[in-house]
């Protein structure tokens, strides 16, 4: 009897023991679906916690980053993770984050193609404690050989995630080289562009532009894209599933340039993004070309005076993205700069943002 009892106690204090430890581990298995816009203030006091967010493909990057390495909790956890260099924009991810008391201050940096700006005293931090971005494809948007972009259209510079399976057949509706309309088949405009084939299919990540004046066709990867003249949507191909090289080096890898500097010396390396810094108190070139999209033989600084990335007085650094030559650009007027219009040219360039 003694002997069963006894069972019983340690059976007891083995089961309260395990429950104990229970209630002491992490939920870490909980991931919260995030956007490019969720902040870690609604987490405030709840220092030491951990939480686990999953960040979409195809990710704007928001200016609302302040810090390096300890953010203020009314960042967008998204960005200071790729300014982390945890995740990416095209890729998305998934980041663990630990809540931090307030700071007295906080420091800007520029990383990974993103500046952080410095803050004083603040209420509320966050740090990283791990992350890892999405493998190229994943939580991409399954579609077919027929899929088009014009349900996003007037979604300008937002970017958007494609996964085309393998033997595809092309289609005729291909309009554009570089910068094509959005009722185009956005696989065989891939193809066109070099960027998957039919046989094999693959992912894509696209940018919605504005409407253009006119559209070049041309015949290339054995894909035959044909002219067309005003539109009211555009996609550019921002990326195919190799992941876009990015500046992971920070000011060291910053060119010292002037307000002259163009962009035609990189023509041809597609996608790769460099890095430019621009004294102040220069002069405003004429050379400029293109909105949002622009033509690589324009000024760069004046276009970023243009995009409100910089400004005369103050210089600045930004970065750019080589892309293809467009059958058109469209002029307009921002930030006191007037860009001019022109029809089909051979190089362009994007801004990062």
């Amino acid at each position: 009897m003694k002997s069963i009892q006894k069972k019983k106690v340690t059976f007891i204090r083995a089961l309260l023991v395990l429950v104990i430890l229970l209630s002491w581990i992490p939920v870490f298995s909980q991931t919260i679906q995030g956007d490019w816009n969720t902040q870690a203030n609604s987490y405030r006091g709840r220092n030491g916690e951990h939480f686990t967010f999953y960040f979409p493909p195809g990710g704007t990057i928001s200016s609302r980053v302040w810090g390096t390495n300890l953010y203020t909790d009314d960042c967008s956890i998204a960005s200071a993770a790729v300014h982390a260099g945890l995740i990416t924009a095209a890729n998305g991810g998934t980041v663990t984050i630990e809540i931090k008391p307030g700071s007295n201050s906080y420091a800007g940096t520029y990383r990974n193609g993103i500046t952080s700006k410095d803050y004083g005293p603040y209420g509320g931090s966050f740090i990283f404690v791990s992350g890892r971005v999405n493998p190229p494809g994943k939580n991409a948007i399954s579609g077919d050989w027929n899929t088009q972009a014009d349900k996003y259209r007037g979604r300008n510079g937002e970017r958007f995630t494609f996964y085309f399976p393998s033997g595809g057949t092309i289609s005729s509706r291909v309009w554009g080289t570089g910068l094509y309309t959005d009722d185009c088949s956005i696989a065989s405009a891939a193809v066109h562009a070099g960027l998957i084939s039919a046989s094999s299919g693959g992912t894509v990540t696209i940018e919605i532009k504005p409407g253009a004046a006119s559209y070049q066709g041309s015949t290339r990867n054995g894909v035959t894209s044909k002219d067309y003249g005003a539109f009211q949507g555009s996609f550019i191909f921002v990326r195919s599933h190799q992941p876009t090289p990015v500046n992971t080096q920070g000011p060291a890898n910053i060119i010292l340039a002037t307000w002259t500097t163009q962009a035609d010396a990189y023509r041809g390396k597609n996608y790769q993004r460099f890095t430019f810094k621009f004294p102040p108190g220069c002069t405003i070139s004429g050379r400029l070309w293109g909105t949002d999209l622009y033509t690589d033989d324009g000024s760069i600084a004046t276009a970023a005076v243009h995009a409100g990335l910089i400004t005369v007085q103050h210089g600045g650094v930004v970065t750019i993205e080589i892309r293809p030559g467009a059958g058109s650009y469209s002029g307009s007027t921002r930030n006191g700069v007037t860009s001019n219009n022109w029809g089909a040219f051979q190089g362009s360039f994007v801004f990062v943002r």
